[in-house]
């Protein structure tokens, strides 16, 4: 089975056309607008206390460990050269994300990233390592 799943998932990454690769590379341009429901366009996560985002089309949502997640609703990531910016509310608190475009190392596994994730969640500051455009592992 796990051969299967290792297989199945080579031949999907195999499919991806040029564009799809080149929106995940930091850097490229110009952005093209993913609006397709359910494609991860970020995610990051950090460590202690450990969290982690998603977002797609339809929504942003936020984990921590211990806590209940909460869903907010997707606008786009507002962006610069080099930083891209999301900001909004749910009826319990409010959330702002930044992601720099600087290489983010792991604290725990020592893995890089090519995006550094600062999130504002309510009155906690968390920071972490991301991504565009693909699940975290």
């Amino acid at each position: 089975m796990r051969r299967c799943l290792i297989l199945l998932t080579l031949l999907l990454a195999a499919c991806q056309s040029p564009d799809a690769i080149r929106e995940r590379t930091p850097g490229s341009a110009p952005e093209r607008n993913l609006s397709m429901a359910n494609v991860v366009i970020w995610w990051a996560h950090g460590n202690e206390p450990f969290w982690k985002f998603t977002s797609d089309s339809g929504k942003v949502r936020f984990e921590s460990l211990g806590e209940a997640a909460e869903y907010f609703p997707y606008s786009e990531f507002g962006h610069d050269e080099s930083t891209r910016t999301f900001k909004a509310s749910n009826e319990h608190t409010t959330i702002e994300i930044r992601m720099l475009q600087q290489t983010c190392t792991d604290s725990m596994s020592g893995a890089q990233y090519p995006w550094t994730a600062e999130v504002t969640i309510g009155k906690r500051k968390l920071q972490g390592c991301g991504e565009r455009g693909r699940l975290m592992e």
